[in-house]
């Protein structure tokens, strides 16, 4: 397979909005991802392309010396080939150049598979939100402090 991370771009929102809602059962939505694109200057998002077609997608906002990953997923056929751990190296590397000092992130409590690939990163728990997402499920907040 080829791949490529790149700047996500305004004609890959429709491919992201569709991809979160099959995978999350919801979207951030295309009028947010546009502003996040065009307005939003800490707003930084790349898209993974496997062999051509979409892939998965990555967003994150970089403010001082902080950076909050926003959303993040591999399509589902792509999962388990290491593209989730290769984009998460790709922000964790760019936030270095970059001198972030930590980075967070939200996830869902009952998401192991995503879990277990933030603590192999070096992400650690820091605290819970209750009832965080839509069906009120909890989310765990996980940082990684960088050098």
């Amino acid at each position: 397979m080829k791949y490529a991370i790149r700047p996500l771009e305004e004609g890959d929102i429709n491919d992201i909005v569709s991809g979160e809602t099959r995978i999350f059962g919801y979207s951030l939505g295309y009028d947010m991802i546009y502003a996040e694109l065009k307005i939003n200057p800490y707003a930084h998002y790349f898209v993974l392309e496997i062999d051509g077609g979409f892939g998965g997608y990555i967003g994150l906002w970089i403010y001082e010396e902080s950076a909050e990953i926003i959303n993040f997923f591999v399509a589902e056929e792509y999962q388990g080939l290491g593209f989730g751990k290769l984009l998460m190296e790709f922000v964790i590397e760019l936030c270095e150049s970059v001198n972030v000092k930590t980075i967070s992130l939200e996830v869902r409590k009952d998401n192991q598979k995503a879990i277990n690939l933030y603590y192999k990163l070096g992400f650690t728990y820091s605290h819970e939100r209750k009832k965080y997402y839509n069906d009120s499920t909890d989310a765990l907040v996980l940082i990684k402090h960088l050098r």
